[in-house]
């Protein structure tokens, strides 16, 4: 009778490290495409109508605009709207199509080359990254 209350002990131990081993961990929660489609469209808008204010709204600070970090939005919307809203940026993201965007190791990139706009999840939320 012991040697089964041993025996019974050292199967659940077993069971449970083995148990422990497979264990799946979950997997890093995905942006949805809608909702990728959805922040593209903003930024879209926000350029098409040169709206500096409604951009910097879209950002997550700090960001590298042109390889220069900006700090926070006050900073951004000092960099003016020559800076951001050239005329070959403003083509380029109007040309983009939002539904075929996919993730990068950089985020989602709007444009093939530079000029672009980054984004990506920050914190959980969609943001601007990057303006090139």
């Amino acid at each position: 009778m012991k040697n089964w209350k041993v025996l019974t002990i050292c199967a659940i131990v077993i069971l449970t490290c083995v148990g422990c081993g497979t264990q799946e961990t979950a997997a890093p929660a995905s942006t949805e495409s809608s909702d990728v489609s959805v922040f593209a469209e903003k930024i879209q808008n926000a350029v098409a109508d040169k709206d500096l204010e409604a951009l910097a709204d879209l950002c997550s600070y700090p960001l590298a605009v042109n390889s220069e970090e900006v700090d926070n939005k006050e900073a951004f919307l000092a960099l003016g709207e020559d800076v951001i809203f050239t005329e070959e940026r403003c083509a380029v993201i109007a040309a983009v199509d939002v539904s075929t965007l996919e993730e990068t190791m950089a985020g989602f990139i709007m444009g093939e080359a530079t000029p672009n706009i980054i984004f990506k999840s920050v914190d959980g939320n969609l943001g601007i990254t990057g303006i090139n």
